[in-house]
């Protein structure tokens, strides 16, 4: 099959955050199956703000796609992307919404607030036109179900995905995995976000002040950049964490990052807004225990007691208890770690692509 992923947003991993990872994920799985699969992308550094960008391309669309008439058969949308041809596209349509943007715009204030709440109007025109949608998790499905209203028979669930071996090299060779084990540092958290405000690290580094005080050798890493990186750097400094709280900004070598996931202890992240969180997969992959919040989609991907602790969003004290609960713990982080490795196995990216292919089977054309 011959398949055109429509995509806006930014390419590259370390800027585009779960979202970057997902849609070249799927695409290398799809690949990997035999499908083609085309990446339309903005073309040209023109507009240079990233807004502007996005709206030229979804503009440009339709001459792009009557100039390769017949060249697919199958076109997808993500997120916004699509939203002027999902009507009236020649071949079979698929919007695919990674984040609810009328949900996210709800987390956030001033104008990133006004800027998702008006593209969420573009979203919601996306997946009110295509004949079929799909999202990531069971909460996504019933916001945009309530949100856009879009009819549940026209929704179909498909996870995201993670090249498993990846993060975790050992497989299931038990020797290879107690050595990977045996080289963490005991009482080091890690975080990874893109820093918008729904990510909630500010909670992280208020808890992980009274971690601090109750477990001196305690370390937190957090990886990522964004609208908050400024504000957290001062609030580690005003704590006085300076010398325990690293804040390495985004990181652009993947292996750099799998190397902190191998290296800690215990991954945290408290957002209080997730449509998935492929940094959950990613943890589990590498043996992390997870240590996050109750909110939105978070329980579907980590199940509390199994795979790591919740507790309730906006709550820097349970979020400092479940912490020291882990680190404290040596036999309940193994009872984590091998539960979670054994979780990520059904979101392989093969498994996640065999079960896009079946969401979009009866929309792609037969013999495909």
């Amino acid at each position: 099959m011959r398949i055109a992923f429509l995509d806006s947003w930014l390419q590259e991993v370390a800027e585009g955050s779960g979202t970057a990872v997902a849609i070249g994920g799927l695409a290398a799985a799809l690949t990997a199956r035999g499908h083609q699969v085309e990446r339309l992308v903005p073309q040209g550094a023109w507009p240079g703000n990233l807004l502007l960008r996005r709206l030229w391309f979804n503009l440009s669309l339709p001459r792009r796609l009557a100039a390769a008439e017949g060249r697919y058969d199958l076109v997808v949308g993500f997120d916004i992307d699509g939203f002027r041809v999902a009507h009236r596209c020649p071949v079979p349509y698929v919007c695919c919404i990674k984040g609810v943007l009328a949900e996210e715009s709800r987390c956030e204030s001033g104008w990133p607030r006004r800027m998702l709440w008006s593209l969420s109007l573009l979203e919601r025109l996306n997946a009110r036109r295509a004949p079929r949608v799909l999202s990531t998790s069971r909460y996504c499905c019933e916001r945009i179900e309530a949100l856009y209203g879009v009819p549940a028979q026209r929704l179909r669930l498909v996870p995201e995905g993670i090249e498993i071996g990846l993060w975790n090299p050992a497989g299931g060779d038990a020797a290879a995995l107690a050595a990977l084990d045996g080289a963490r540092e005991p009482h080091t958290v890690l975080c990874v976000a893109r820093q918008y405000p729904r990510k909630r690290v500010a909670d992280l580094i208020t808890a992980f002040a009274a971690v601090h005080q109750r477990l001196a050798s305690a370390q937190l890493v957090v990886i990522g950049d964004g609208p908050e990186h400024g504000a957290l750097q001062e609030l580690v400094r005003r704590l006085g964490l300076g010398a325990v709280v690293q804040l390495l900004g985004a990181l652009a070598d993947d292996a750099e990052v799998r190397h902190w996931y191998r290296r800690s202890a215990v991954f945290c992240l408290p957002s209080i807004q997730e449509g998935f969180g492929i940094v959950f997969l990613e943890a589990m992959a590498s043996g992390l225990p997870v240590v996050s919040t109750t909110a939105t989609a978070i329980p579907e991907v980590v199940p509390h007691g199994r795979a790591g602790l919740l507790v309730p969003p906006k709550d820097p004290q349970a979020l400092a208890e479940a912490l020291l609960s882990l680190l404290t713990d040596p036999e309940l982080q193994a009872r984590c770690r091998a539960w979670g490795r054994e979780h990520v196995v059904p979101f392989s990216w093969d498994r996640v692509a065999e079960r896009f292919l079946e969401a979009v089977s009866s929309q792609a054309p037969s013999g495909s």
